[in-house]
């Protein structure tokens, strides 16, 4: 009997509880609030910009070097030596240890650097526990100051580079990818690959001069976060990184991208029952005021996901595609903007004449109140938590001082999310959106399409000849 009378009572409860709940869809919230912390800024005798921010929640500390250069100021002769410097700098030895000294020490202890070439700028990171701080300090310095370019690390890391061109035709993604660029930056180096006669045109030589010319304190911004003090802190870099010569060197500034490709379908020919497509054209910087309204409305065609436009209709709806949607690129030389698909071989027409269908009528008709709101929010509420941690928040003051943005960007580029309007959307989508000017990458196999690709317009094929 009391079992029952508990079930009455609990049913009584739930039933109050559902005819009085908020639908979720309803239920609103106040805005979230930003309020990062405020690292510290300060430049060192020899020129290192540093930002430092102390956090001693975890005994972890984490540093970031960026260098103005890249693999866009590679000379196109000798393309693939930004990144092959980047990753010998981290393999090839450094002060008085070798390669696999260097690997051992970092090993013995838990810690890790590393070192890349992204197309606008050089970086190096370390992440060590504080007690093991002094010797990741040791290290990295050796590697940026004394780096020992083992030619052995050398021969083999030109070796898998050209091993990897010379794979590059086995994935059709890779490939539609590559032409794609290729074409909208026909002439600029954000369009230059690697070849297997660039790579081997690379030497020890070469590499020197690549060091010599951009790691250098004065090209340097450091950000560093984690369980250290400031006066901890200036002590190592004094102690590592004080004696570390000026290079007195101007980094050249590149020229911007400008539209030298034809409109047009660029075939790339590739034995598969399938249809790789990208298609787009050039964008904008990642400095134009209108790039706020531009990411909303970029969310609301192709880049939400499944709350799209492109994948609600060519791939929920119409079946159409396995994957599709667009994506805008802010690059400091001029970006780009495409839309992408992989289908069938035999729906490419289709999907093709609907993905330009719904990207005429964005830019003709814009977007709608509710599609506006949804991409608002996403991204308004994803800003917030890409600063949550120390570490992200120093290294994104770092990035915007080395970009040339204002020490207050992040406030200044929520505010603008925040203050996008449906006839923001509108706006950019009619003075962005141009499908005269698109370069329409297909790779498959064109027998097996269902319509003949000069139906789009006239057709390059695009080698495949690796060189």
């Amino acid at each position: 009997m009391k079992r029952l009378i508990l079930l009455y009572l609990v049913s009584a409860v739930l039933l109050t509880v559902s005819a009085t709940a908020e639908n979720p869809r309803d239920m609103r919230f106040p805005p979230l609030k930003f309020e990062p912390p405020e690292p510290a800024r300060f430049v060192t005798d020899n020129g290192i910009i540093v930002y430092f921010l102390e956090d001693h929640q975890l005994p972890v500390i984490t540093v970031a070097a960026l260098f103005k250069g890249g693999s866009a100021y590679d000379l196109s002769d000798i393309s693939g030596l930004a990144e092959i410097t980047a990753t010998v700098l981290r393999t090839g030895g450094a002060g008085k240890r070798n390669p696999e000294e260097v690997d051992a020490a970092l090993d013995f202890v838990g810690e890790s650097i590393s070192s890349v070439a992204l197309n606008d700028y050089l970086m190096l990171d370390l992440r060590t526990l504080k007690k093991d701080a002094e010797l990741g300090f040791e290290i990295l310095a050796d590697i940026l100051q004394r780096p020992m370019m083992d030619t052995a690390k050398i021969a083999l890391e030109k070796s898998n580079r050209q091993d990897a061109i010379r794979r590059q035709n086995d994935e059709p993604g890779g490939i539609t990818r590559r032409v794609f660029y290729q074409t909208v930056y026909s002439g600029h180096p954000y369009g230059v690959f690697p070849t297997l006669e660039s790579v081997g045109k690379i030497n020890l030589e070469k590499i020197r001069e690549q060091h010599k010319k951009y790691y250098n304190p004065d090209n340097c911004i450091i950000a560093i976060s984690g369980d250290l003090s400031a006066e901890e802190l200036r002590a190592l870099l004094s102690k590592y990184f004080g004696q570390w010569p000026r290079g007195n060197m101007t980094v050249p500034e590149l020229p911007r991208a400008t539209m030298t490709y034809k409109p047009g379908v660029y075939f790339a020919p590739k034995d598969i029952n399938q249809a790789h497509i990208r298609l787009g054209h050039l964008g904008i910087d990642n400095k134009n005021p209108d790039r706020f309204a531009l990411e909303v409305l970029n969310f609301a065609l192709g880049g939400g996901g499944f709350t799209s436009r492109l994948t609600g209709q060519v791939r929920t709806t119409a079946g159409l595609a396995y994957s599709v949607g667009s994506y805008l690129l802010n690059r400091p030389l001029v970006g780009s903007f495409f839309a992408y698909c992989q289908t069938k071989a035999e729906s490419m027409s289709q999907a093709i004449n609907m993905i330009l269908d719904i990207i005429g009528k964005v830019k003709d008709s814009g977007i709608i109140m509710d599609e506006m709101n949804m991409a608002k929010e996403s991204i308004i509420n994803s800003y917030i938590f890409n600063y949550a941690t120390s570490e992200q928040m120093v290294n994104a003051r770092a990035l915007l001082e080395f970009s040339g943005f204002p020490p207050d960007q992040l406030k200044r580029d929520l505010e603008a999310y925040q203050g996008v309007t449906l006839q923001d959307c509108n706006r950019v989508a009619s003075l962005y959106l141009d499908t005269a000017k698109i370069a329409l990458i297909v790779t498959g196999n064109k027998a097996l399409f269902d319509k003949p690709l000069d139906s789009f317009g006239a057709v390059t094929e695009v080698s495949s000849e690796i060189k």
